[in-house]
C-alpha cells in the first residue's frame, strides 16, 4: 500500500510540474546516424570515436549509444556527410566497424529524366537520391523530411541516398 501511495504521489507531481503531457522537443534540421558493431564500451574506444566524429562534424552535436553514433545539426548548413562517414569507416580502433549510414534530413525532392535528388533546407547542397515509386511525395518543390540509407560510402563513389521515408516537413 505504501509503495502504490508513493507511486501515485510521484506521478501526480510529475503531470503537476510537467503538465499532462510533457512536451516534445522538435526534430533536428538534420541526423547522421552510423551504426556500430564492435568495442563501444570501454572509455579509450568512446572517447576515440566521439573524437572522430567531432572532427568530421563540422559543427554538429555528436552522441554515442551502445550500438551507434548520432550527430545532430540543429540549424540548416551543409552537411560533410563524406567527412562524418570516413572518419568512422577508416578508424585504426582494434575491434569497432561501420555498419551502416542512415541520414534525416529536411529539404526538397526533385524528379528530372535522369533520376531524382535530394537538397538540404537552406543550402543548394544536393544528394543523388534512389525513390521507390511506391513512396509518395507531396507535390514537386515541398518541403519534405526524408530518411535514407547512405550508399557509397564503403568505396571513393559519390554518395546516394536511398529513400526508405518521406514526411512532410515542419513549417518553420
Amino acid at each position: 500500500m505504501n509503495r502504490a501511495l508513493r507511486l501515485a504521489t510521484a506521478l501526480s507531481l510529475c503531470i503537476l510540474f510537467l503538465g499532462a503531457e510533457a512536451p516534445r522537443a522538435a526534430a533536428p534540421f538534420a541526423r547522421v546516424y552510423l551504426a556500430l558493431r564492435g568495442c563501444t564500451s570501454c572509455s579509450h574506444c568512446r572517447t576515440a570515436i566521439r573524437q572522430m566524429t567531432r572532427s568530421g562534424s563540422k559543427g554538429g552535436e555528436t552522441r554515442l549509444t551502445t550500438d551507434a553514433v548520432e550527430v545532430r545539426y540543429a540549424k540548416p548548413a551543409p552537411i560533410p556527410l563524406r567527412d562524418v562517414i570516413g572518419r568512422l569507416a577508416e578508424n585504426r580502433l582494434h575491434d569497432l566497424t561501420l555498419v551502416d549510414v542512415l541520414f534525416e534530413a529536411e529539404g526538397v525532392v526533385a524528379r528530372t529524366s535522369s533520376g531524382a535528388t535530394f537538397t538540404l533546407r537552406g543550402t543548394d547542397q544536393s544528394f543523388p537520391l534512389r525513390l521507390d515509386p511506391s513512396l509518395a511525395t507531396t507535390r514537386p518543390g515541398a518541403p519534405v523530411r526524408l530518411t535514407a540509407l547512405v550508399e557509397g560510402w564503403r568505396g571513393n563513389g559519390k554518395l546516394t541516398l536511398v529513400a526508405r521515408g518521406i514526411t512532410g516537413a515542419r513549417t518553420t
